[in-house]
């Protein structure tokens, strides 16, 4: 059985079992836990398929959900509700319609220039390359819900076609709920030679100094678009 109709009670379930075990979490601290300790394979072991093929991040969204490791996740990216705001000056979302949504008199232009370089915290990472835009820069915050001296060491599988450079390479924490930031450098070493969108994948795994502790996965998604498609 697959589809949204079974995943989200599912999902939902998962939620609720950890919002009493973490009273004091956010939303989108319960989502960040659930989606980067999901597992890229099924629950046989084997890699998740899409019919005959290997299932790719759009299909499989950030995994197969794993309620155990969900629970003490380690590390996550939490959101505050102004960045959502924000979030949407970055999409492109006129004054009206944020107001329909937040009920919030917002100025996108004054937002966009005070919060310049934005990225909303979220566990995972999408980007689109428009054409002579090759480069991009993402910036993200993690947060330490586990053991008080923890350090983290980046790994990182590039998607095809794509350079990408992570800084730093470790999180030292010190304390729990200790907040630590990164940055992202993804290249493109792709040229743009048809009319058609093309993408690839990878991921970002924070890979605990005991390996066997924690690992939060962040899987990225970068698409190509033409000329044509963005006009």
């Amino acid at each position: 059985m697959l589809g949204t109709s079974m995943a989200c009670p599912h999902v939902g379930g998962i939620a609720a079992l950890i919002h009493p075990a973490h009273p004091t979490w956010t939303p989108a601290t319960i989502k960040s836990a659930i989606m980067t300790t999901a597992e890229i394979t099924d629950h046989s072991g084997r890699p998740i398929m899409d019919g005959d093929k290997l299932a790719g991040v759009f299909t499989t969204g950030a995994g197969n959900v794993n309620p155990e490791r969900a629970i003490n996740p380690g590390l996550v990216y939490d959101i505050r509700p102004d960045e959502y705001i924000t979030h949407l000056c970055t999409l492109g979302y006129t004054k009206s319609e944020i107001f329909t949504i937040t009920h919030r008199n917002v100025s996108s232009h004054e937002t966009l220039l005070e919060k310049r370089g934005f990225s909303i915290n979220y566990p995972s990472i999408s980007v689109m390359f428009k054409p002579r835009k090759m480069s991009k820069v993402i910036k993200r915050q993690l947060t330490n819900v586990g053991s008080p001296s923890s350090i983290y060491s980046v790994e990182v599988v590039e998607p095809e076609g794509l350079k990408v450079r992570v800084k730093p390479q470790r999180l030292i924490f010190k304390y729990t709920n200790q907040k630590l930031s990164y940055r992202v450098w993804i290249i493109s070493r792709k040229k743009i030679t048809t009319q058609n969108m093309s993408s690839t994948q990878g991921h970002l795994i924070w890979v605990h100094s005991d390996k066997g502790f924690s690992r939060v996965r962040s899987p990225i998604s970068v698409t190509w678009a033409s000329k044509k498609q963005q006009q």
